[in-house]
């Protein structure tokens, strides 16, 4: 690799602002290109610093990839407070409209979506760093929108239902770039929230 000047002399930044700023690279690389194939070498090289400058804010690769999960479950949040309020019951037409609002807002983060993929195909491997962030993550997922269910014969099971077809719709997304994801959306929809 070849030392650029940029990399010879790192831009001074704040140390919080340093820090985000290997957080939003994280970020960005992972989704990119998934968990195992990014190193903290990567992380630097996008930074223009050294490896040892983002040691000192991230101790391992493991430290950092929490960091990433921990900022995007802020974004998570952040998706479904923008909305309705997914914890209070709902019937079928409340409901849809609730989860399309969640479901459009999401569609404008695509690298959110795309890190989500990514990670929890990768978080499969029970040896994986983020194997029991996203079972927890499941757990508190179906808990979180059961209530907007209630009307559902079985709600849980609708949870698992509506979540697992938007998982399948994000990858499909990512993987057909001329895929009309919101007439798929509104045709699951129309089977779904009746």
């Amino acid at each position: 690799m070849t030392v650029t000047k940029e990399m010879a002399r790192p831009k001074r930044m704040r140390p919080e602002d340093r820090r985000e700023q290997i957080l939003t690279e994280a970020y960005r690389l992972i989704a990119s290109m998934g968990f195992n194939a990014v190193s903290l070498s990567d992380i630097a090289a996008a930074c223009h610093i050294q490896k040892s400058a983002v040691l000192h804010y991230f101790p391992t690769m493991n430290n950092l990839l929490m960091e990433v999960l921990a900022q995007r479950e802020q974004q998570t949040g952040a998706l479904f407070m923008a909305g309705a309020h997914a914890d209070q019951p709902t019937d079928a037409a409340t409901a849809r409209a609730l989860f399309t609002e969640i479901y459009d807002r999401q569609s404008e983060l695509p690298e959110f979506v795309r890190l989500k993929s990514v990670l929890s195909v990768e978080a499969l491997a029970p040896d994986h760093p983020a194997h029991e962030y996203y079972l927890r993550f499941d757990e508190l997922a179906v808990a979180e929108i059961v209530p907007a269910l209630a009307w559902k014969a079985d709600p849980e099971v609708a949870a698992m239902e509506l979540l697992s077809f938007w998982a399948g719709l994000d990858l499909a997304w990512h993987r057909h770039a001329s895929l009309d994801v919101r007439k798929v959306w509104e045709s699951f929809c129309d089977h779904f929230f009746v």
